[in-house]
């Protein structure tokens, strides 16, 4: 019974302690903010040192570029992802358009497989008109 006593004093003690310490009224609060105030001139030097020190370096040079570049990006893509999926959209639905941008894809495939079957044909197989296909050796930008 009396080692429980004493343990339940300690408790009490350190709880008192701990609030007395930590609450907003401490006197330990005031000592620390009245010490960070006294020394703020030196904190204000070291605190300017550290930042120029950082804006200086070639490091974080670099890795501001980059991250500005990334998000310059992911901006511009959220911006004007809806704008090229609409002007898509439109070229896909001209036919002639369409068939011009299959034989373009094509020609890459083509180009990258070695693949021999006519483009008119593939065309063809997908169900595109070819009526107003222009000349297939003829350069005509898309």
């Amino acid at each position: 019974m009396k080692q429980e006593l004493i343990e339940q004093c300690k408790q009490t003690i350190d709880k008192a302690l701990h609030e007395a310490l930590t609450s907003y009224s401490s006197p330990l609060v005031s000592a620390v903010k009245d010490a960070l105030f006294d020394e703020s001139e030196k904190l204000k030097q070291i605190s300017q040192a550290a930042v120029s020190d950082l804006l200086n370096s070639e490091e974080f040079a670099l890795i501001m570029k980059e991250e500005m570049k990334r998000k310059l990006a992911r901006v511009l893509i959220t911006q004007f992802g809806g704008e090229l999926e609409k002007s898509v959209n439109k070229l896909k639905s001209d036919p002639t358009t369409r068939a011009k941008i299959t034989l373009a894809i094509d020609s890459v495939v083509n180009n990258l497989t070695d693949q021999n079957k006519p483009v008119v044909q593939k065309l063809i197989d997908v169900n595109i008109p070819t009526e107003k296909v222009i000349d297939f050796d003829e350069d005509v930008p898309f």
